[in-house]
C-alpha cells in the first residue's frame, strides 16, 4: 500500500513538472543576470554545451555586434510560439537599438519546434530559407536522436559561421532546392494576391487625371502618359498572370528569368511612348520642353547596364535625341524665317550680357544665342543646371549667389533646436545675404535595458526590434 501511494505521488510528481508551462514573463533573464546568451531554466541543456555556445555568441557579439539569444523550455502551454517569440523578442530587445541585428532561437521540448526569430536587420543575412535549412540539415536530424546538445551547438555554430561570412556554409547554402523554390513560389503567390487587391485602389486613385483618356487630364507638356486599357494591361492583367503562373512552375530560372523579362518589355515600352510624345511636342515647337523632358527622364539610360544585349546601342541614341531637340530648327520671332542652329560658343559672347557670361563661366546657367541671320534678330534659351552650388541673387537675379561663411548663432541642445547664420555672397553685383538654418535637436540615445539589470555581473541586450522574420521546424 505504501509503495503504490509512493509510485502514485512520483508520477503526480513527474506529470506536474512536465505540465508546468513558461510564460514571457517567467523565462528568466540571463544576460542581465549573469551576461549568458543561454536561458536553460528547464535544464534541457548540459552545463558543457551552455559553456561552449556562450563561448561562440559572445566571440560573434565581439565581432559584428549581432545578438543571439537561445532558449531552452519545455513548455509553453497553449500559446504559439510564433507570438510567443516576438513577445519574448521584444520584450528583451535582442539585437542593437537602430540596427536590430538580432536572433532568438526557441527550444519547445513539448511541441518539438526549434524558431529562429530574426530582428529587422538579420533579415538579409538569415532570410526564411537559410533558417529553416540551418534547422533541418544541421539542427532537427540530431533533435529526433535525442541530442539536443549537439543540435543546439551545431546551430549556433551554422549562425555564426553565416554572420561571420564564414566560406564553410557554400553546402548549406546552395542545396535543397526545394526549399528555396517553395520560398520563391510563396513570394510570387502573396505578390499576386497583393497587387490583385491592391491594383485597382491605385488605379481608382489615378483615374481621374492619371491617365491621357481621364477627364481632368491636362498635358501640360511630353509626358509617358497611357490610357486606361494600356494601363490595365501592361500593370495589372499581364503580371497578376505571370505572378501566378510561375508560382506554380516553380522553378527558379524561369521565376527570376519571366521577371527580368517582364521589366524589359516595360522599360521599352516606356521609351517608346517617352519618344513619341517628345516628337509631338516638337511639331509644337516646344523645343525647349522636349529637352528637359529628355533630361528628367535619363534614367532610362540604366537600361543599357541591365540589359546590354540588345540596348548597348541606346545611350547614344537617347543622347542624340535630347540634343537635337536642343538644336532644333526654329522660326525667327520677328520675321519667321528659318534658323538652323544656335551660335557657336565661341562667337555668342558678344551677344550675352556680362552676368550671363560669368552664369556661363561659373557653370550655373547655359545659354543658347538663336541669331537670324536674315533680320539680325537674336533671343536666348536659358538652360539651368540642375547641380550648381549656386542660387539666385535676390537683388540682380543672377544665378550667382554662394556661400561665404557660416557660424553658429545659438548651439542646439538636448531638449532645443539651434540656429546657424549663413553669409552668401553674390559673385556679380557682390551683394551679402544673411539667412538662417535651423540645426536639428541633439538626439541622445540610452541603453534600454541597463537599467533592469539585477547584477553587476550582467549584461544588456541591446533594445532591438523584431518583424517576425525567420523559421520553425518540427520533428
Amino acid at each position: 500500500m505504501r509503495l503504490s501511494i509512493i509510485f502514485i505521488l512520483l508520477i503526480a510528481i513527474v506529470s506536474t513538472a512536465h505540465s508546468q508551462s513558461h510564460t514571457v514573463e517567467t523565462v528568466p533573464n540571463t544576460k542581465l543576470i549573469n551576461n549568458s546568451y543561454v536561458s536553460n531554466p528547464d535544464q534541457l541543456l548540459s552545463d558543457q554545451a551552455v559553456a561552449r555556445i556562450n563561448l561562440l555568441l559572445d566571440s560573434l557579439e565581439k565581432k559584428t555586434s549581432a545578438q543571439v539569444a537561445i532558449v531552452m523550455l519545455n513548455s509553453i502551454g497553449d500559446a504559439d510560439i510564433f507570438d510567443f517569440a516576438q513577445s519574448l523578442f521584444v520584450k528583451w530587445g535582442i539585437g542593437k537599438s537602430g540596427t536590430d541585428n538580432g536572433l532568438l532561437i526557441l527550444y519547445v521540448q513539448d511541441k518539438r519546434t526549434v524558431r529562429f526569430h530574426t530582428g529587422y536587420g538579420l533579415e538579409g543575412d538569415l532570410p526564411d530559407a537559410i533558417c529553416k535549412r540551418i534547422q533541418t540539415q544541421k539542427m532537427v536530424p540530431r533533435f529526433k536522436e535525442g541530442d539536443i546538445d549537439g543540435g543546439m551547438i551545431a546551430g549556433a555554430e551554422e549562425v555564426v559561421n553565416i554572420l561571420t561570412h564564414d566560406n564553410n556554409t557554400d553546402g548549406l547554402i546552395s542545396s535543397n532546392n526545394e526549399i528555396e523554390v517553395t520560398d520563391l513560389g510563396g513570394i510570387s503567390f502573396m505578390a499576386a494576391i497583393a497587387w490583385l487587391i491592391g491594383g485597382p485602389f491605385y488605379f481608382f486613385r489615378k483615374r481621374k487625371a492619371g491617365f491621357t483618356n481621364s477627364k481632368n487630364y491636362i498635358a501640360a507638356g511630353p509626358d509617358t502618359t497611357m490610357t486606361k486599357g494600356n494601363w490595365w494591361l501592361w500593370y495589372y492583367i499581364l503580371p497578376v498572370i505571370l505572378l501566378v503562373v510561375i508560382t506554380y512552375v516553380g522553378n527558379k530560372v524561369i521565376f527570376f528569368g519571366s521577371l527580368y523579362l517582364f521589366i524589359l518589355v516595360l522599360t521599352v515600352a516606356k521609351y517608346i511612348r517617352l519618344n513619341r510624345s517628345a516628337d509631338a511636342w516638337l511639331k509644337k515647337g516646344e523645343y525647349h520642353a522636349v529637352y528637359e523632358f529628355y533630361q528628367q527622364n535619363k534614367a532610362v539610360l540604366a537600361l543599357p547596364f541591365l540589359f546590354p544585349i540588345p540596348f548597348a546601342f541606346l545611350m547614344g541614341h537617347f543622347k542624340r535625341k535630347k540634343l537635337a531637340a536642343r538644336n532644333h530648327p526654329r522660326p525667327c520671332k520677328k520675321c519667321k524665317q528659318l534658323i538652323h542652329m544656335p551660335m557657336s560658343e565661341a562667337t555668342e559672347d558678344e551677344y550675352l550680357p556680362p552676368q550671363f557670361i560669368l552664369e556661363e563661366n561659373i557653370k550655373s546657367v547655359d545659354y543658347d544665342v538663336w541669331r537670324c541671320e536674315h533680320c539680325g534678330d537674336y533671343e536666348f534659351e536659358v538652360y539651368l543646371n540642375p547641380n550648381t552650388k549656386y542660387s539666385q541673387c535676390p537683388k540682380c537675379k543672377t544665378f550667382a549667389l554662394a556661400t561665404e561663411s557660416s557660424s553658429t548663432r545659438t548651439a542646439a541642445t538636448t531638449s532645443s533646436s539651434g540656429i546657424m547664420e549663413i553669409v552668401k555672397v553674390c559673385q556679380y553685383c557682390k551683394k551679402k545675404t544673411i539667412v538662417e538654418e535651423t540645426i536639428p535637436m541633439i538626439s541622445t540615445s540610452s541603453d534600454s535595458s541597463s537599467s533592469s539589470s539585477s547584477s553587476d555581473s550582467g549584461g544588456s541586450w541591446g533594445g532591438g526590434d523584431s518583424g517576425g522574420g525567420g523559421a520553425s521546424s518540427s520533428w
